[in-house]
């Protein structure tokens, strides 16, 4: 699941040179590519398979640069009398996890990568969750992620989202991807409008609005017993997660925190601040 951006690379966690970087900007105009996992309610897996993009009830709107995630319905729709699909009183039947992403190729291995992006509208229903990501597969291990599901977070209700991998988390030969998923019960077309979607668009709104202010950094990194914001920044709020994933420390309304209490190792932090959630890697010696 996430990382710092003066567009100079600056997680490289101990080292201060610039490098190289890759840095994604979500567009409808990317190569997405769909699958689809399919668990019971009750959790168990079912099965995977790749799908066609639109299947998956996402929508790319080249004019608007938009990528409209939604809960899925053709399956409830195509299949109305598979017991499989949906129960005897007309609800959904089935989990689905539908992912749309893409898999930039080599030239996105031992380089930095941010993946970023803005929220423009987030009106999913409860029950419904949407996530954006970085994957690194391995395909000597069943093509498991190596991060395991530690750079998958939660899109926020609305602004800027954006995650960091640096180079050296992305080796030759895993395969790299990028991009959103949107998880729960398939359901009647019926109820599109009430379940709601995201929409989601470019970063930028025009080059000339990017605010390089509010791109910060933690310091000192690594540390031993308190991580600060860069530019005395105090960040709207911050949830500190371990490397599988669980909140370790949260607040509200800092500049500085104590991490004195965790574990040596590596922790990803997540922030919002002036309406953008970014996520940074620091470690704690």
């Amino acid at each position: 699941m996430k990382k710092l951006y003066t567009l100079v690379a600056a997680i490289l966690l101990s080292s201060t040179a610039a490098v190289a970087q890759n840095l994604v900007d979500a567009s409808a105009s990317d190569a997405w590519i769909g699958y689809m996992n399919v668990f019971n309610l009750g959790g168990g897996y079912e099965f995977g398979s790749a799908w066609e993009v639109p299947a998956l009830q996402t929508t790319l709107d080249g004019g608007e640069n938009t990528v409209t995630l939604q809960p899925n319905f053709n399956t409830y729709e195509e299949n109305p009398d598979d017991l499989f699909w949906v129960n005897d009183d007309g609800t959904g039947n089935k989990d689905l996890e539908a992912l749309t992403f893409v898999e930039p190729g080599p030239t996105f291995n031992e380089v930095d990568l941010i993946f970023q992006g803005s929220v423009i509208s987030h009106t999913l229903a409860e029950g419904y969750n949407a996530q954006f990501f970085i994957k690194a597969l391995n395909p000597d291990d069943g093509y498991s992620d190596v991060f395991g599901g530690a750079n998958v977070f939660d899109l926020p209700a609305s602004g800027i989202f954006s995650i960091e991998v640096p180079g050296g988390d992305l080796a030759p030969g895993l395969i790299v991807q990028y991009g959103f998923l949107i998880r729960g019960v398939n359901a009647s077309p019926l109820d599109e409008d009430s379940l709601g979607s995201v929409v989601i668009g470019s970063a930028y709104l025009s080059t000339d609005k990017y605010e390089v202010e509010t791109e910060l950094s933690v310091y000192p990194n690594p540390t031993v017993d308190a991580i600060s914001f860069s530019n005395s920044a105090i960040v709207d709020s911050y949830s500190v997660m371990n490397i599988a994933g669980q909140t370790v420390l949260n607040g509200t309304n800092e500049n500085t925190v104590d991490v004195s209490a965790l574990e040596n190792g590596v922790y990803l932090i997540q922030y919002t601040y002036m309406d953008r959630q970014k996520t940074l890697k620091f470690i704690k010696k």
